[in-house]
This record gives C-alpha cells, sequence and structure tokens, in this order.
C-alpha cells in the first residue's frame, strides 16, 4: 500500500501554502534565521526546501549582494510561487532533490534548511549530501519544530481535533513535520554526515493572525489536513472546521491572536 501523505502541497496547495501559513509559521522563524547569518566571509549560499521562498526573501537580505544565494526544492509548484514572488535576478532557483543534489562537491560556504529535513524519505543521505556540497569549514543551519505537545495551536488542532477521527488507524503521517524535535537524534544526524561543532538550541518565537479564521483556514479549511478528514467523512468536515474555530477562540481569542511556536535550530560545521 503506498504510503499516505498529510503535508503534500502541489497546486492550488502550494498558493494556499504561501498566503495563509507563511505569516503565521514561516515569516517569524525566517526573520530569525536570517538575523543568525554572518555573511561577510560568504561567497555561495545554498537553501534546501527553499519552498515558496518565505525564508529565502530574508536570507536575500542578510546577505551582501556579492554573495551567489541558489533556492531549490522538489516542489515545482511551490518553487514556481518563490519565482513569481520574488522576481530576483540575484537569486538562482533550481529543481533539486536534496538526497541527490546535483551540485558538486565543495560547493558552498553555507547550506540552509528551514522546516524541510522532515520530509525526507532518508534523512541519512539528505545530510550526507548537504555535508558533501559544503565546502571544508562551510556550515549547515537546520530548523525544525519542536513536538506538536509543547506547541498549543499545534496541540489543540492536530492532537486533540484531528487525531482522535483517525484513532483507528497510523496516524504517524500528521506528525512528520514534527518528527525530529530530539535533540540527541538531530545532532547525531549531523555527526553520522561528518559535521563538527553541533549545537542544537530551541527557539521560541511570537507568531500571531488577524482572525480565528485566519489559522482555521491556514491549518484546517484550506490544508491538506482538512482533505483528510473530508477524505475520511465529508460529514464530518464542516462541523470540526467550526468545533477547531471555538476551541482557538477559547484559548487565543477571536482577533489580532497571538501564540508561541517552538523550533530547534541545529547548526554544524563540516
Amino acid at each position: 500500500m503506498e504510503k499516505r501523505e498529510a503535508f503534500k502541497f502541489t497546486g492550488q496547495d502550494a498558493a494556499n501554502y504561501d498566503d495563509l501559513l507563511g505569516p503565521i509559521l514561516f515569516e517569524p522563524y525566517g526573520r530569525y534565521l536570517a538575523s543568525r547569518i554572518e555573511g561577510a566571509n560568504l561567497k555561495s549560499v545554498l537553501e534546501i526546501a527553499a519552498g515558496t521562498g518565505r525564508v529565502t526573501r530574508h536570507i536575500r537580505k542578510a546577505l551582501p549582494s556579492s554573495v551567489k544565494l541558489t533556492a531549490t526544492d522538489i516542489s515545482n509548484d511551490m518553487l514556481s510561487i518563490a519565482r513569481g514572488a520574488l522576481k530576483d535576478e540575484e537569486i538562482s532557483f533550481q529543481i533539486e532533490d536534496a538526497q541527490n543534489l546535483s551540485f558538486e562537491d565543495n560547493s558552498f560556504d553555507l547550506v540552509i534548511c528551514q522546516f524541510g529535513m522532515m520530509f525526507l524519505p532518508d534523512r541519512n543521505k539528505g545530510f550526507s549530501e548537504i555535508y558533501r556540497v559544503l565546502r571544508p569549514g562551510g556550515k549547515l543551519m537546520c530548523f525544525t519544530w519542536d513536538d506538536t505537545l509543547n506547541m498549543p495551536l499545534f496541540k489543540a488542532i492536530i492532537n486533540e481535533q484531528i487525531i482522535p477521527i483517525f484513532s483507528d488507524e497510523d496516524t504517524s503521517r500528521f506528525f512528520v513535520p514534527f518528527s525530529m524535535h530530539d535533540p540527541t537524534a538531530l545532532k547525531n544526524h549531523f555527526v553520522e554526515a561528518g559535521f563538527k561543532s553541533v549545537g542544537v538550541e530551541w527557539v521560541k518565537l511570537n507568531s500571531s493572525a488577524p482572525k480565528a479564521e485566519n489559522v482555521v483556514n491556514a491549518l484546517f479549511r484550506k490544508h491538506m489536513l482538512g482533505k483528510e478528514v473530508a477524505t475520511r467523512d465529508p460529514a464530518l468536515f464542516e462541523p470540526l472546521a467550526s468545533k477547531i474555530e471555538n476551541e482557538i477562540i477559547i484559548n487565543f481569542g477571536d482577533s489580532e491572536l497571538e501564540f508561541e511556536l517552538s523550533a530547534l535550530l541545529t547548526v554544524g560545521v563540516k
């Protein structure tokens, strides 16, 4: 049986990903990650799993104009949005499989991956490929989400509302984006690939949304999670959407919502 994916975004789903999820989840960490870049001695930077370019924009602004930035993703639909949104001649966009990069050995001074490594079928191969294309002394900066149980927003939606509906089947697909939250396992991935001076730190950032409806749209109505529920039982979709919105209002308010996100930043040097 083919393994089902709950977080694969193509076509209109890719546009929804950018418009709805982008401001809530990826902008805060994109700005933070860019602030951690030390660009003075860089010549070339590679972004893995660039998606719709939310992080790419901030990376480009953080780099001197002389630095070459290559933004890659395995999804042409996602990367097409990035190309159209950024329209920046100083960014090279390429379709790439992070497990089989087309670049030569020792090509980049810095590789950045924000919330992408969790989706690789062979994570060890991905880390090894990144290590290969880095120059000696080069650095990998990798963000992965914390456990849903440590983020009230995700816990309220996924653990408390979505998972009970699928309690009679394997629900691991719903936790793929949050499956790399163990700092020891993260460090082991880096070390096994050859990285040194590996450090892992938790980064908790506040995010916001203008209305509870925005969050429901982003994480259910126009998200693959909602499609999963609709596929399971179409009659459940609207009642659950309303229930999720009510829970969000109870926990975070109806307007000008604020909530804390949590992720792990792992950095290693070749």
